[in-house]
């Protein structure tokens, strides 16, 4: 990893720090971070959400691995992380509903 790389990540870090969503290292549940060619990939990997039960009436809906989230849990997660990295000054891209890409301002194109 070169310096500029680590210092983005820690840059994503603090933010994450500052926002109450610390990053958790690799295998337990929380919020975690991965390097990308662009920059920094932030997702949630919640391991407790197997777990809950939420009682709805309706067909149950599941995620394609099987796990039953509540509903909207994942969209808003990914809106409160967004305006965080957004409000630091950040550009943020959607990457599927488990995913945002944190875009290293030394890979934007230039306008």
């Amino acid at each position: 990893m070169h310096d500029h790389e680590t210092q983005f990540l820690a840059a994503v870090r603090a933010v994450l720090d500052e926002a109450g969503f610390p990053a958790r290292a690799a295998g337990s549940e929380g919020v975690h971070t991965v390097l990308h060619a662009r920059g920094v990939m932030v997702g949630w990997m919640p391991q407790d959400i197997t777990r809950l039960r939420v009682r709805r009436r309706g067909p149950r809906r599941t995620r394609k691995n099987g796990r039953a989230d509540p509903p909207g849990l994942r969209r808003a997660f990914g809106l409160a992380l967004a305006a965080a990295f957004r409000n630091a000054g950040y550009t943020v891209e959607t990457r599927g509903d488990e995913w945002l890409l944190v875009i290293d301002p030394q890979h934007q194109p230039e306008l």
